[in-house]
């Protein structure tokens, strides 16, 4: 066969490919198609339409939707007009109402598409496939934050293994799509925990207030003025808008100043007023903070978890969709030394244990004192240890020639009910040298302000939160006695248990109201 014939055969049958390529690539869905932008580098990163770029939130979990249901969101059939389109914008419009934004699940594309069909130059057919993809993935993107929370920046570390249900998502949708009932699946899906619904209901009050009251930020309260107080105290739920006779007045205040930490005077003082003049959508972004952190919760495998939150120097166990077992005030970490915002796992608990100082409170505050005067060792029960872990005699160690940059031993205080960690340590598997314990210093419970650890959690009831975790299998009598030099013991739970240490700065109180707590660490 002559050479351009070949030629002439190769191209007949690339031309063809091509075509029949074409054929089946319009054959298929546009659930198909929409998978195959997905599965490209292009869908993988990016859907580009015009100017505007928008990155895909959740596209392993499109792929499955696709790959389960097998259904766009735009029906093949005169598809301009039977694109769920208004069904999925009312959804993601109900995104503030929960706390979450609407701008984060492609909203500028979303409010652009009609515009794009009303432009002469915009192909529609071209689009389709990608609008499909936006749409679709704005859809499940919402529907997980509803039931897993966004994740939250200021985690430092995530020591327990997450539970995602991805199928439980692309349900959702899907019954988002045929029932048409969204109300119904996000309610599915919302945590049922009493702590959020009592938390999202004082957010959507105060949201609404200020969007009908725009004004109300800008109101100062003073002293001389208790009609403008009475205003943001009747924002706040504290009082009503009546709110005028002394008696009235004064116990709207004294629950504003529970509700903030602040000892109950009834007063207008400084730091009273400094509260009441905090703008209060401030007070919704904290609001929005906290729901967040409960929303994220639903990662949990557990029914029961442990939540130290600290902001508000408490710990209580959250049985999920009932009320909390125990509540407890807990001393946290002081600003310079702050406590992690991490999850970890509870799995042996010691009784008696040794306290090792970190390096930093060995090097920093042990070693000054030590070096002022060698008696602080054995006035606090502190042995010293070399780097093989033997007990060294302090008076052979010439202490002015260590310096904190060269610190070659370890203390190790003795057990008891003087050692710092009292006679209980809950251990957590962390990076950090944080665990949750007891201690020797509970008169400083009583302080509102409890942060004044170096980072460490102690406990009010740290028997009560072991009988929990143990059962009866506790032997308090036997911690009671204060043991001096006791040996360490280590208790296996019968399994792991969830910690959460997380930073609300609003949450609900062992009463059932509303509280909202110094940011302590300037987070937000």
């Amino acid at each position: 066969m002559p050479k351009y014939l070949k030629i002439i055969l190769l191209l007949t049958v690339f031309v063809f490919s091509i075509l029949l390529a074409l054929k089946f690539w319009n054959k298929e869905s546009y659930a198909e198609k929409a998978l195959h932008l997905l599965n490209s580098k292009f869908g993988k990163e990016t859907v580009t339409n015009g100017s505007d770029t928008h990155s895909m939130n959740q596209t392993e979990l499109l792929k499955l939707y696709y790959l389960q249901h097998k259904q766009a969101l735009i029906a093949e059939d005169n598809a301009k007009k039977t694109l769920e389109k208004n069904l999925l914008l009312r959804m993601l419009q109900y995104a503030d109402s929960l706390g979450l934004d609407s701008k984060d699940y492609h909203e500028k594309y979303l409010k652009n598409f009609e515009s794009h069909l009303n432009n002469p130059n915009y192909s529609y057919e071209e689009n389709l496939v990608q609008t499909e993809v936006v749409f679709a993935d704005a859809a499940i993107s919402f529907l997980f934050d509803v039931a897993y929370g966004k994740d939250i920046p200021e985690l430092e570390y995530n020591g327990i293994k997450p539970f995602i249900d991805s199928a439980r998502i692309t349900n959702a949708l899907q019954q988002v799509i045929s029932t048409k009932q969204w109300h119904n699946v996000l309610d599915t899906l919302e945590p049922k925990i009493p702590e959020y619904v009592k938390l999202k209901n004082y957010y959507n009050y105060l949201r609404i207030y200020i969007e009908n009251n725009p004004q109300i930020d800008t109101l100062k309260c003073t002293a001389e003025n208790n009609s403008i107080v009475t205003k943001k105290l009747f924002a706040l739920q504290f009082a009503t808008e009546n709110t005028t006779q002394d008696s009235t007045f004064y116990n709207a205040l004294i629950q504003f100043q529970t509700s903030i930490g602040i000892v109950p005077s009834g007063k207008l003082d400084k730091r009273t007023l400094e509260e009441l003049n905090t703008p209060l959508s401030f007070r919704v972004q904290q609001l929005k903070q906290s729901l967040n952190c409960w929303r994220w919760t639903g990662r949990v495998a557990e029914k029961k978890f442990i939540l130290v939150n600290i902001p508000a120097a408490t710990l209580r166990i959250v049985q999920r969709d009932s009320t909390s077992e125990i509540n407890m005030r807990v001393i946290v970490g002081k600003e310079q030394t702050r406590t992690p915002i991490f999850t970890a796992y509870i799995s042996k608990i010691v009784t008696y244990p040794y306290w090792f100082p970190t390096y930093n409170i060995a090097s920093k505050e042990i070693l000054p004192k030590v070096k002022k005067d060698i008696s602080y060792l054995a006035k606090n029960d502190f042995a010293v240890l070399d780097k093989k872990g033997n007990e060294v005699d302090p008076a052979s160690i010439n202490w002015q020639n260590i310096s904190p940059r060269n610190l070659p031993y370890t203390f190790r205080q003795g057990t008891g009910c003087d050692n710092s960690l009292g006679v209980m340590k809950f251990d957590l598997n962390s990076p950090f040298s944080i665990y949750l314990h007891d201690t020797n210093r509970r008169d400083l419970f009583t302080k509102n302000d409890r942060h004044l650890s170096h980072g460490c959690v102690r406990l009010e009831k740290p028997f009560l939160l072991a009988s929990i975790l143990l059962g009866d299998s506790v032997n308090t009598a036997y911690l009671n006695e204060c043991l001096k030099n006791e040996k360490p013991r280590d208790i296996k739970l019968p399994q792991k248990f969830p910690v959460l240490l997380f930073y609300l700065t609003a949450d609900i109180n062992q009463q059932g109201k509303l509280q909202f707590f110094k940011d302590v660490y300037k987070k937000i």
